[in-house]
């Protein structure tokens, strides 16, 4: 068992040896391919948020697409005329479609209902 003195005294020999043979400096030679792929992947990092900030930037050659719409002029009272017998057409039209039967695409796969559940189901 070493005593408080002597580990004291072990602990300085490390020192001393350590500074002597430069035996703690770290060789940069030996982490070079590390340094270089942590530099790599920080441009990485840094370069993806801008580049979706490039995306956004306002460009002259770049096509103006709005997701929020152009704002509405108002229209002639010739052109609120045209639209509204362009609407009123379109009703006259969509009225003289007849009702369609809903289509059922499970109606051949699924069993025929029994007269138990069509009594049920009247009441």
């Amino acid at each position: 068992m070493i005593g408080r003195g002597e580990g004291v005294a072990v602990i300085d020999a490390a020192r001393e040896y350590v500074f002597r043979n430069d035996a703690g400096r770290c060789d940069l030679t030996v982490h070079r391919p590390r340094r270089i792929l942590l530099r790599a992947l920080l441009a990485a990092a840094l370069a993806l948020p801008a580049a979706s900030a490039f995306a956004q930037d306002i460009n002259p050659l770049s096509p103006k697409i709005s997701l929020q719409g152009e704002q509405k002029r108002r229209l002639t009272p010739e052109e609120q005329e045209r639209q509204k017998r362009l609407d009123a057409d379109y009703k006259a039209a969509t009225s003289k479609i007849p009702d369609q039967k809903r289509a059922d695409p499970w109606a051949d796969v699924r069993p025929a209902p029994s007269a138990s559940a069509a009594k049920k189901k009247q009441q």
